[in-house]
Formats: structure tokens, C-alpha cells, sequence
């Protein structure tokens, strides 16, 4: 009944001041009771029961009156005091107008912004993790061609830098396998290079030949052919060239990358999992081919390596010739002798002791004794001779028109020049010696490979006995 008053529909201060009205009434009531002289109505005693009642019913709308202002406060107020805890799913249900309405709309009104608020928070929450995630992924990247290209640039071994590029493709975890193909040059046949990951187990246990006919026809064939990325996810239509595939390599979903430089295919990347419902992100696609990219670069450095080394014939450190100089020329020298009938020797010297040597004093003393006897055998050996270092601690003599004994003596005069130049060093572990062994055409073989290899045999022989001479085969 309230609900639909006129007092329900009044405003706050209105309500107010009816409710203050009823309290004034019924305190007048009681003193015109207490003290007759007032009015005249009061005089009459026999008007009691209808003086209480009215008494009653007065005290009884002013509570109902304060009541109605008061309920709807301490809704409000429980209600605010839940939505400050975090409770945004409830609303204020107010069913008067007035002051006491507009605040819990406006309650209402702000709670739902709140929520809304918070629903943004939660959004842009989410986004910020992939973002986050985005660029933890471009880091590890970012590091992982770092890493990979700083091997590169020392030179590092091929094999080294092919097992940490595959790590990498498989670091992010969706990956669970990795393998790199390789063309060989000499006989232009695929091989596997490669095999990394939890299925690599699976796939090792597959025919080789299988591996061997996938690439010349189906998607390895496809690839090579046309060096493009091949993808296979849930989105790739079933074919038999597919099934094929994820039968030979025990995988549902792979990318297959051609490695390649100057339009030459050096080999494929795949790498794999067994996801249901897979897609492979365009992020990780991208990823790969980076990865793919910087095992070309490896490969191609190798290559160019190999080239540089077979055209480059002189030591960067002591300026004599070099090992790939000395087969070529002692094959030269080894053929005009036999086309003549002159002898050629080949003389083979090994710095003893040499490791400790590096150990001990370090790598630039140890380069300053490599230099100081690289001069030595420069200075004592003829025009038509010529010296190479040979390996690390190694040094070559190649000496035309000499037989043996000319030789023998050649190279136990660099000996003993290599012990008088170092003798004089006061700490005796800094004197350092040589040992060295002689062959000659055609006495101890007839190439250059024949020589070299008996040399060497002959040297290892005199460095168990001690060392520090000159050593031959009659």
C-alpha cells in the first residue's frame, strides 16, 4: 500500500517533513491529554480510547514514514557494501523516485560502468599477454640468430652449427621433431644430416630407402623443385603425396623448408608434431625460415671456406707456404725427378713438447716461437727448396735435387739452430727443441701422399724415443 502512496512518491525532504509533522501531532495530542485547559475536547474523559487510537495511529505513520526513509538507506548502504567487496553482478532495486531512487540508479549506473570497465581490463588483460608472449617469442629468436650467426662468423664447425639450429627449432615447444637433409656434393644424393627431438627414436627406425624415394617424387621432390616452404597442418588437403609423408616421418603436421643460396638447393629443414587441429602461426613460420636461412648462410660459408683454403697457399703467421701447397708442389717435384731421374726429398720437423709449451706461456709467446723458427728454416734452406708450415706445430721441407744424406743434413741443421736460438732462455721449460724425419723418392714412395704419410709415420717414432734429432729409413 505504501509502495503506491503519496508519501512513496514524495521527495526525501518532504518525507522529512511529514514524518516530523506525525511526531509533532502526536506530541501535541499528549499534552492537550495531560493539560485539558488547551482545548475543549480534551476536557472530556470519556474520549480516552478515542484520544490513545488516535494517539496510536499517529506514532504508528510517523515510524512507518521514517521506516520508508530508512529501509531504502540500509539497502543501499548493504548493497554498496557488497559491490566495494567485488560483487559487480548485483544491482540496487529501488521503487521510489525521489533522492533515495537517483542514488541507487546512479549506484547502478556506476556499477555497471565498473563492470564494463573491468571486462575491458580482462580484454586488454589477454592481449597484453600474447603481446608478452609475442615478444618473448621475438627475443629467443632474436638470441638464437645471434648465437647461431656469431658461430658463423669464428668459423665454427658446420655439424656444430646445424645441431643448434635444429635445437632452436624445436625450443618453442610446438615442435617434437627436426631433422635437416643435405645434398652431397660428391655424389649430389640427399643424406640425413640431422635428427633432433622425441620422435626422432620413431622416425630412426624407418627404411633408409623409403627417406631416399620420397625425395625425388612427392612433397620433398615438390619442394626442392620449386624451393618454396611447404606447410602441413589441418588445413592441407589429404593426398596420397601427404600420407605418404606423415607415414615416413611418424608426424601429422610439418614444414618443410628448402635450404638453399644462388639458386641451388643444399638441402631441407622439417620439422614436425602430432597436434590435432593444428595450424602453424605465421610468426612461427617466419621463425623458421630465419632459422633456415642462417644454415644456408653456414653451409655457403663452408663452401667459400674450402674454396678460399684450396686458392690460399701461405701462412698468415709465419709467411711460409702452406700444407695444401705442399702436396700440390711436392707431386710437381716428385714427377719431374722420376721424369728425369733426379731425387726429391721431403723433410718432416715437429716442435717437442710444444702443447705444454702453449699451456704454460700462453698463445702469443707460442706464436713468437713459431715465427722465430719459421725464420730459421728461410734462412738455411737454397733457392729451389721450399719451407712450409705444415700443421700446428709442424714444419714441411720440400728439397728437389737432394738425395737423403743432403737431407738429413739440411734438417738436422735447422734442429740444431732451432735448440741454439732457444737455448739461451733462462726458464729451461721455454727451450724448446725439435725432432724431424726424412724420405725421398723413390726409395720411401713414389707421391707426394706416399712420402708425407711415411714422414709422418717415421717422426711419431722418433717423438716416443725422446726427440730432439733428425730420424730416416734405410
Amino acid at each position: 500500500l505504501f509502495k503506491k502512496s503519496a508519501l512513496g512518491s514524495t521527495g526525501l525532504r518532504r518525507e522529512l517533513g511529514v514524518s516530523f509533522g506525525l511526531v509533532l501531532m502526536a506530541f501535541l495530542v499528549f499534552v492537550g491529554y495531560l493539560f485539558p485547559g488547551v482545548s475543549s475536547f480534551f476536557e472530556m474523559k470519556s474520549y480516552i480510547h478515542i484520544i490513545i487510537f488516535i494517539l496510536l495511529v499517529i506514532i504508528m505513520l510517523g515510524f512507518i514514514s521514517i521506516w520508508k526513509i530508512i529501509e531504502p538507506v540500509i539497502k543501499i548502504s548493504n548493497e554498496a557494501k557488497r559491490i566495494a567487496s567485488g560483487d559487480f553482478d548485483r544491482e540496487i532495486q529501488i521503487y521510489q523516485g525521489g533522492e533515495l531512487g537517483e542514488l541507487g540508479d546512479s549506484l547502478n549506473r556506476m556499477t555497471r560502468r565498473i563492470k564494463d570497465n573491468m571486462e575491458e581490463l580482462k580484454i586488454f588483460s589477454h592481449k597484453t599477454e600474447r603481446i608478452n608472449v609475442e615478444i618473448n617469442k621475438r627475443i629467443l629468436v632474436l638470441s638464437s640468430l645471434l648465437q647461431i650467426s656469431n658461430l658463423i662468423s669464428q668459423n665454427a664447425d658446420l655439424d656444430k652449427i646445424i645441431e643448434l639450429s635444429i635445437d632452436k627449432c624445436l625450443s618453442s615447444g610446438e615442435m617434437i621433431l627436426g631433422c635437416l637433409v643435405l645434398r652431397d656434393k660428391e655424389t649430389n644424393e640427399f643424406n640425413m644430416k640431422s635428427l633432433h627431438g622425441p620422435k626422432s627414436e620413431e622416425f630412426a627406425q624407418r627404411d633408409p630407402e623409403e627417406l631416399k624415394n620420397s625425395l625425388h617424387e612427392g612433397i620433398l621432390a615438390q619442394a626442392i623443385l620449386r624451393r618454396e616452404t611447404v606447410v602441413i597442418d589441418k588445413n592441407t588437403p589429404n593426398t596420397p603425396e601427404i600420407d605418404n609423408f606423415r607415414k615416413i616421418f611418424s608426424t601429422l603436421n610439418a614444414v618443410i623448408i628448402p635450404i638453399s643460396s644462388k639458386g641451388q638447393v643444399h638441402g631441407l629443414l622439417i620439422v614436425g608434431n602430432d597436434k590435432e587441429d593444428y595450424t602453424c602461426p605465421l610468426s612461427d613460420r617466419e621463425v623458421l625460415n630465419l632459422l633456415a636461412q642462417q644454415i644456408s648462410i653456414a653451409i655457403e660459408n663452408e663452401h667459400l671456406t674450402k674454396r678460399v683454403n684450396k686458392l690460399e697457399i701461405v701462412d698468415n703467421l709465419t709467411g711460409l707456404y702452406n700444407h695444401t701447397y705442399v702436396y700440390n708442389r711436392l707431386d710437381e717435384e716428385i714427377k719431374r725427378a722420376i721424369r728425369f731421374q733426379r731425387p726429391c726429398s721431403f723433410a718432416l720437423l715437429s716442435v717437442d713438447n710444444f702443447k705444454a709449451y702453449h699451456e704454460a706461456f700462453g698463445r702469443i709467446a707460442s706464436e713468437n716461437a713459431l715465427i722465430k723458427i719459421g725464420s730459421v728454416l728461410k734462412d738455411n734452406i737454397s733457392e729451389v727448396d721450399k719451407a712450409a708450415r705444415f700443421g700446428d706445430h709442424e714444419f714441411a721441407l720440400i728439397l728437389p735435387e737432394k738425395n737423403k744424406r743432403q737431407s738429413i743434413e739440411i734438417a738436422d741443421e735447422v734442429r740444431r739452430k732451432v735448440d741454439f736460438i732457444f737455448s739461451t732462455e733462462e726458464d729451461k721449460k721455454k727451450r724448446l727443441t725439435c725432432t724431424g724425419s726424412v724420405t725421398e723418392n723413390p726409395i720411401d714412395g713414389i707421391s707426394a701422399e706416399e712420402l708425407i704419410s711415411k714422414a709422418k709415420s717415421i717422426l711419431q717414432e722418433a717423438v716416443l724415443q725422446g726427440g730432439n734429432k733428425i730420424c730416416y729409413k734405410v
